[in-house]
């Protein structure tokens, strides 16, 4: 093949390779728009890093090579030289050398792929000019072609592997191999071992490929990943089981893992610790494809799932699940033995089933498209797509090198760090409510970056702050935040990029696109997280501590304009207000009024807002209120364990972080019933108190007398210690370590979990509080302890609301107690 052809491809992988001579190939794999796979090469690749040239000469002493001047400088504007080395290795070496002698150097330790992207713009899908050459692994190879930026919505190939073991002996017994059939007919197979001693016919079954033990399966299982050639291979927990498995399998018969768009085989990375102690999930590097774990993309999504095994996630997400289904994992694990001995196409089916259902809660909840979509707005890989600190840092050094300055490495020239002060709340008033306004800042923090111009790169330095209702300084030559951070007024970077982020999502909603809405949302918002994280090189606590620092002010601002137009405001949240308008009445009418009031009242704060940023800052306000709904009846509890020991109020504290309310229509009508940081949405605390919570609320709000009330929790109580709610007093807590991690305390949890076989010990883990203490559901030996329910759980959800409205629990729960339920006083 010969000549220069123009193609548009998603970059899927890259990496860094040494030659013969010494120097370093940088390549880029992918997928290209007419289904071909490429490789770009960029050899000989000499990886540069940059240092201050006032250091030049210091620096030219340790070098084996002199340094080049650079037109770019740092953030400080201190002009810098280029280093250009032979290899990434070399780079290394010489940074670590410059740094022991107190140089400072400046992206030195930048993934090489980033710094070449980078340099040409380039976010996940590039156009690529060159002539290209027939590949071994790919379709075609590009030697030094001319790189520049594209815009494609990429279609991969994405593999769900899912395999099937003797828990015993570790063999594989079956690999299940699933694809999306992007590019050629889908796959949808399992590859088997025929059982030991089967006298039995060959199956006949055409999904079903039956190969005469492990080793003979492993050898197919390699052939037929390089024939199916996914980009992107998946499955449920398949990075720290299935491909764990596999690795040590292969490793077993001595079979390479060649299953890479290279000559070098797929590597299995296990649990490591970075140079700063931090845990690193274990993964596998597999040159031109990327493993990307269902599981743990899970916690990314929008959605919220308290148990994560694959059965429980796809009947909540599809409406069905697994084929086999046990109580134990030992029942579950005897049944599935039994079946590949006597029923081997059953047994093939549920490890398919597995696979499948892998892509379909992947193509229902959108998380992979989410996970492309996030990889081609920040530039970086698929990989990392969901780590919010390299994405930031590749944005802000991209816009960096367009304004002509270079990044520091990781340590050099850090801002202070520490601790910033969190989100304002305004101190709740506990009661029950009606007819209140709720209103938000839009992107709260993503607007006070842009309005007041916070911004790395911008940020001189530290003075007086004002404190809560002052007035800030007088306007000058820079904006001081609350904290007493100064930046300069030229259009900052971050800045720029929240507008950038903004117009597109607003675009994308205004285009229907939510997965695209929903990226660009999560990504602005991470910026506050990152610029506060000491992990992140732009980072330091005047950047976070001005964010909050506004957030704040402009909170307690907000409460007062509104207290001051005569609104009494119940509670407040970082963004949040919950106001009470003190009008009464029912009906359309009534509501017509309450949403006039809050349009009216918001876009009185917006105004007002607006002059005083202006006026005060000398900068126009981003800063936007939205009036959000109204709840028609609005519940504030009482800090928990806010009672005296006879079950008298205590101190009159509201509890932050939670509320429910009845949202009231435009049209008059009583909406749903939100709950928001309570126990009855909480995974940490049991069905029952969530059931009991919501229906005491749900009779709360339609005006339900006390002896209503009163009647329902004694029901409760009764039937909970008939029995009859045993199966929703299960608690359900994540092991997020091993259990033989827990060594200065044992939760509940953790007490349970070492009373399971050692192959059950992970995930989550459903137990129950009984006579003997906690204990596993699966394998609990002892009666239920409904007195810890009654105290722990009914209890403190019915003591609240029963106070509220003037009642005195005391004797629904403590027998020995004779005082009436109505002997409080009604709150009014």
């Amino acid at each position: 093949m010969s000549g220069t052809v123009t193609v548009t491809g998603f970059i899927v992988h890259s990496f860094v390779q040494p030659r013969s001579d010494g120097s370093s190939r940088l390549a880029l794999l992918g997928r290209l728009d007419d289904g071909r796979t490429f490789a770009v090469v960029v050899e000989p690749f000499s990886p540069h890093y940059y240092l201050r040239r006032s250091d030049e000469a210091a620096a030219a002493r340790l070098l084996p090579k002199a340094v080049r001047q650079s037109e770019f400088t740092t953030m400080d504007g201190e002009p810098v030289s280029r280093v250009d080395a032979a290899s990434v290795a070399d780079a290394r070496r010489q940074a670590e050398r410059l740094q022991a002698a107190g140089l400072r150097t400046y992206e030195a330790d930048f993934p090489p792929a980033d710094l070449l992207l980078m340099e040409h713009s380039v976010r996940g899908c590039a156009k690529i000019t060159g002539a290209p050459s027939p590949g071994r692994h790919v379709d075609l190879v590009f030697i030094n072609p001319e790189l520049g930026p594209a815009d494609w919505d990429p279609v991969l190939e994405i593999l769900s592997l899912d395999i099937e073991t003797n828990p015993e002996t570790e063999e594989i017994l079956a690999v299940s191999l699933v694809t999306t059939g992007a590019w050629g007919p889908a796959a949808n197979e399992v590859l088997l071992v025929r059982a030991p001693n089967s006298s039995r016919e060959p199956l006949g079954v055409d999904w079903i490929t039956e190969l005469d033990g492990e080793q003979a399966l492993l050898a197919g299982l390699v052939g037929r990943i390089v024939d199916l050639d996914p980009d992107i291979i998946t499955g449920w927990n398949v990075v720290d089981f299935d491909l764990a498995v596999i690795s040590r399998r292969l490793a077993r018969y001595g079979i390479p893992f060649a299953v890479a768009r290279s000559d070098r085989p797929a590597q299995f990375l296990p649990v490591s610790r970075d140079e700063s102690g931090r845990r690193q999930n274990a993964g596998v590097s597999c040159h031109g494809r990327q493993v990307i774990d269902g599981l743990r993309l899970l916690r990314y999504g929008p959605q919220r799932f308290a148990d994560r095994k694959l059965d429980s996630v796809a009947r909540l997400v599809l409406g069905e699940g697994k084929t086999v289904t046990a109580e134990t994992s030992s029942a579950k694990i005897e049944a599935l033995l039994a079946l590949y001995k006597d029923d081997p196409v059953r047994f093939s089916d549920y490890c398919r089933t597995d696979a499948a259902l892998v892509l379909r809660i992947l193509e229902k909840t959108g998380l992979l498209t989410l996970t492309v979509t996030r990889s081609l707005l920040t530039g970086i890989s698929l990989n990392r797509a969901w780590t919010s600190i390299p994405a930031f840092e590749f944005l802000y050094t991209e816009a960096l090198h367009q304004r002509g300055m270079v990044a520091p490495t990781a340590g050099v020239d850090r801002l202070p760090q520490g601790e910033a002060p969190g989100g304002a709340i305004l101190r709740p008033e506990p009661g029950l409510f009606s007819n209140v306004l709720v209103f938000d800042f839009k992107s709260l923090y993503p607007s006070i970056i842009q309005t007041f111009n916070i911004d790395p790169a911008g940020f001189i330095d530290v003075e007086d702050g004002y404190p809560e209702g002052a007035d800030p300084p007088p306007v000058g030559d820079h904006i001081t935040a609350p904290n007493g951070a100064r930046f300069r007024r030229e259009p900052g970077i971050l800045p720029q990029l929240i507008a950038r982020f903004w117009e597109n999502r607003d675009r994308a909603k205004a285009g229907g696109d939510a997965v695209a809405s929903y990226v660009y949302k999560i990504i602005m918002n991470s910026f506050y997280g990152v610029l506060g994280s000491p992990g992140c090189r732009f980072a330091g606590a005047p950047l976070a501590g001005a964010i909050t620092g506004f957030g704040q002010y402009i909170l307690h601002w907000t409460r007062d304009r509104m207290t001051g137009a005569g609104f009494r405001v119940l509670y407040g949240d970082t963004d949040s207000l919950f106001v009470l308008t003190g009008e009464e009445g029912q009906g359309a009418q009534a509501a017509r009024g309450l949403f006039e009031t809050g349009e009216r009242l918001c876009r009185r704060i917006n105004d007002a807002l607006a002059g005083f940023v202006r006026e005060k800052y000398g900068v126009a306000s981003r800063l936007q209120l939205e009036f959000e709904q109204v709840y028609r009846r609005f519940y504030l509890p009482r800090i928990r364990h806010a009672f005296a020991a006879d079950g008298e109020p205590g101190e009159a504290r509201g509890r932050a972080k939670g509320y429910a309310g009845q949202v009231l229509q435009r049209s008059g009508e009583a909406g749903e019933l939100d709950i928001k940081g309570m126990e009855a949405i909480r995974s940490d605390w049991t069905g029952a108190a969530g059931r009991l919570q919501t229906e005491l609320l749900e009779m709360m709000f339609r005006d339900a007398s006390p002896a209503e009330m009163e009647s329902h929790i004694r029901s409760t109580v009764k039937r909970m210690q008939e029995g009859a709610m045993d199966a929703e007093l299960v608690y359900a807590r994540r092991l997020r370590k091993p259990v033989s991690s827990y060594t200065k305390s044992r939760p509940p949890h953790v007490q349970a979990a070492l009373l399971l076989p050692p192959e059950e010990r992970e995930g989550t883990i459903q137990y129950v509080m009984t006579t003997g203490g906690p204990q596993p559901v699966s394998h609990r030996t002892d009666a239920l302890d409904h007195a810890h329910y009654l105290d722990r759980q009914l209890r403190p959800i019915a003591e609240p609301i029963c106070e509220v409205l003037g009642m005195n629990p005391g004797d629904l729960f403590d027998p020995s107690n004779q005082l009436s339920l109505f002997t409080g006083t009604r709150r009014q």
